[in-house]
């Protein structure tokens, strides 16, 4: 390797440490909101920025670099959930409030429409279970890890409109498998 290689590897690194870095945040919250655990969350990310770093010059060539990430976490997010069911790993304490709920239930606080929340632990996920994958993610992006609409179009190779449209919708949707009006019913009719 000669010395203009090592200026292009240490370029690359650079821009791919401030890329992790910038989205560390995100990428830890969403694996902490779906994984039991810490440890397996900060597994699935590292596991996720080696692959990102394997494919980083692919990558820093597309349109969304930050999408082409999101999909790689997700994919190991998944591949750490398969592996824990595999696994017969327990199941959280009947005590534990997963995040998923928390996030679920501020969305519904930030938006007033789901008053008071009632709904079972069982009920929310099985609402949040019948979102489509790009809904569930901005409710997790924007009422778990308050990610700006900015923030999570760059995620999701998507526009801040269509961020808005998304988060009002899975809302709707929410509110609908939980039995309640949601924000553009109540307009309709209030």
């Amino acid at each position: 390797m000669n010395e203009s290689d090592w200026a292009v590897g240490d370029r690359h690194r650079l821009t791919f440490d401030a890329f992790c870095d910038t989205h560390h945040r995100t990428w830890t919250g969403f694996a902490g909101a779906r994984l039991p655990d810490a440890r397996a969350a900060r597994e699935a990310v590292e596991t996720a920025k080696g692959r990102v770093w394997r494919e980083w010059p692919r990558i820093l060539r597309e349109q969304f670099p930050a999408f082409q990430a999101w999909t790689i976490l997700k994919e190991e997010v998944g591949a750490a959930m398969l592996r824990r069911m595999a696994a017969d790993e327990p199941a959280p304490p009947p005590g534990h409030v997963p995040l998923w709920v928390c996030a679920v239930r501020r969305a519904a606080e930030r938006a007033r429409h789901l008053p008071a929340t009632t709904g079972s632990h069982q009920q929310l996920y099985a609402a949040l279970r019948g979102l489509s994958e790009r809904r569930h993610d901005v409710v997790l992006l924007r009422y778990l890890l308050d990610l700006t609409d900015a923030q999570i179009a760059d995620c999701l190779a998507t526009t801040e409109a269509n961020v808005r449209s998304t988060a009002t919708q899975a809302l709707d949707r929410l509110a609908a498998a939980l039995g309640q009006a949601g924000p553009r019913a109540r307009r309709e009719h209030g």
